[in-house]
């Protein structure tokens, strides 16, 4: 690129168009500050975005063997590739480009990590992270744990309640909730 714009906090590469291209999203930096010790075993980052949630995966939980990404966006993969392979490098990282909510991934995993996007246009769409909630379901090894990020409004707990066996509250500010789920 002729003009790349400059590194984000932590030396993130993002491109504009993309979720949060000029700063580090408050949910998502909330979500990465929660998630627990101890967390190991392939994981997997839903909705992906360029990186942000993977790489501070990587870097607070060493006992995770491998991260796979996944965007429905192409540019969202291509900017999480190299950010991973910059900021990441000893984890084993995957990147689909897949559309969770009509694609299902091939793997389960021990551990999913999101901040489900929930808007179309302007309109907020709580049934985009509802169906990423399933999906993680889905996904998940028995015994596997979900940790997302949503804004405080956002109903999501009963999709929880329905795909989960245990799931609660992990913190929250004055915008944000941080959710986990366990199947």
């Amino acid at each position: 690129e002729a003009n790349p714009p400059p590194p984000l906090e932590g030396g993130f590469r993002a491109v504009p168009g993309l979720f949060s291209a000029n700063r580090v999203d408050a949910g998502s930096r909330l979500l990465a500050e929660s998630l627990p010790a101890g967390l190991k075993g392939v994981a997997a980052d839903f909705g992906a975005g360029w990186g942000y949630l993977s790489v501070k995966l990587a870097e607070s939980a060493p006992e995770v063997t491998a991260v796979d990404l996944y965007d429905a966006g192409f540019s969202a993969c291509e900017a999480a590739r190299a950010n991973m392979a910059a900021l990441a490098p000893r984890i084993a990282a995957r990147v689909f480009w897949r559309d969770l909510l009509s694609e299902k991934p091939e793997r389960r995993y021990d551990a999913v990590v999101m901040n489900p996007p929930f808007h179309q246009g302007r309109a907020a769409e709580p049934s985009i992270g509802e169906g990423m909630i399933r999906a993680a379901a889905a996904a998940l090894k028995p015994g596997g744990r979900l940790f997302l990020v949503a804004n405080r409004g956002l109903p999501y707990e009963a999709a929880l309640r329905a795909g989960f066996s245990r799931h609660g509250e992990l913190r929250r500010d004055a915008r944000f909730k941080v959710l986990w789920a366990e199947r």
